[in-house]
């Protein structure tokens, strides 16, 4: 499969560029090169599969090619390297490297929602106020953490008296230690949730949505260098991005399909069902303020030491081009077909 090798080429990319990153040198792509996009395997990069596997990019004519990375670490890295002109993570991710200098900008929508609390079945608990004096389990500063402490706020908990959080770094980590009652409820994501409750032992105790209504999930940065060097081939990636996105969403049995395919795990009919649109869905529109509304909230509770200024955080307009190119194409070719 062709996204594996990718996958096998840049962790040794990243292995072998690490004194480059000591010795404080950065890796330019060369002129004319392939804008890598670096990724996770999860179900928000849905898009990115889909791009990758139909060819997306090299039908658009655009020189782009998708990386899978181990880790959100690596993604910023590597961007911070040059080894990355894009990447696509959690907003969180973003947010708190802008934060600490990394020059990248936030340039579109990946996906929201598909995270919630997940306790076990057998505890019978019914809402987020009867887990008053219990151990969650999060991952300090992700977006499990902000959405989850926003719900225990708007549910009357204090998330730093009322209840004990455990952090973790891994998701199967907190999944296990929920199995066996280390921690009483663990802040989690699709397709672990529905998985768990398919094998009879997991309770979605809800979906942060119930709180924060589409609260953004992952997103898509670009390198600064890159967008104000290579506009063009920006907006030709966000374009295949956005018909993408909108294949995610018109296709989800396909949509399914690719992402067993590239996480090399589960199967089609769990990661379906996880799928469904009142779990989270695949978005490539963002806005400026749930952007800063995002970075308040980390600042809040202590994740960052500032807000940056929204110019440093999100730049909308190659997407805003991306999508007015698109509606001129789709306008055409409405024109011909009625000839």
């Amino acid at each position: 499969m062709r996204h594996v090798r990718r996958y096998t080429r840049i962790t040794a990319i990243l292995g072998a560029l690490l004194l480059v990153t000591l010795i404080g040198c950065k890796s330019p792509a060369p002129e004319g090169a392939p804008a890598l996009i670096g990724v996770r395997t999860s179900n928000c990069q849905s898009p990115f599969f889909i791009a990758d596997k139909q060819g997306l990019y090299e039908k658009a004519g655009v020189k782009a090619e998708v990386q899978l990375i181990l880790s959100n670490t690596e993604i910023i890295e590597a961007a911070q390297r040059g080894d990355l002109q894009m990447g696509s993570l959690p907003i969180t991710t973003a947010i708190a490297a802008i934060s600490r200098g990394t020059d990248i900008i936030i340039v579109a929508g990946s996906g929201r929602g598909t995270d919630g609390i997940l306790t076990r079945a057998e505890d019978g608990y019914t809402s987020i106020a009867d887990l008053r004096g219990r151990k969650i389990a999060t991952i300090r500063g992700s977006i499990l953490d902000v959405p989850l402490r926003v719900a225990l706020e708007q549910e009357g908990l204090d998330p730093e008296s009322d209840v004990t959080l455990v952090y973790f770094n891994q998701l199967g980590d907190m999944i296990s230690a929920l199995k066996t009652g280390q921690v009483d409820a663990t802040s989690n994501t699709e397709p672990f949730m529905t998985e768990a409750v398919r094998q009879g032992w997991g309770h979605i105790l809800g979906y942060y949505t119930e709180q924060w209504p589409d609260h953004p999930c992952c997103i898509l940065f670009a390198q600064r260098e890159f967008a104000e060097k290579h506009p063009d081939q920006l907006e030709k990636i966000l374009q295949v991005h956005l018909q993408a996105v909108e294949y995610a969403n018109d296709h989800p049995e396909e949509n399914a399909a690719i992402i067993v395919e590239y996480l090399g795990a589960f199967d089609e009919e769990l990661v379906c069902a996880s799928l469904a649109p009142e779990k989270g869905r695949r978005d490539a529109a963002i806005s400026a303020d749930e952007v800063l509304l995002m970075a308040e909230y980390m600042y809040e509770y202590g994740m960052i030491d500032q807000v940056p200024p929204a110019e440093k955080l999100v730049d909308l307009s190659h997407l805003q081009r991306a999508q007015k190119t698109l509606r001129a194409q789709k306008t055409l070719r409405a024109q011909k077909a009625s000839k």
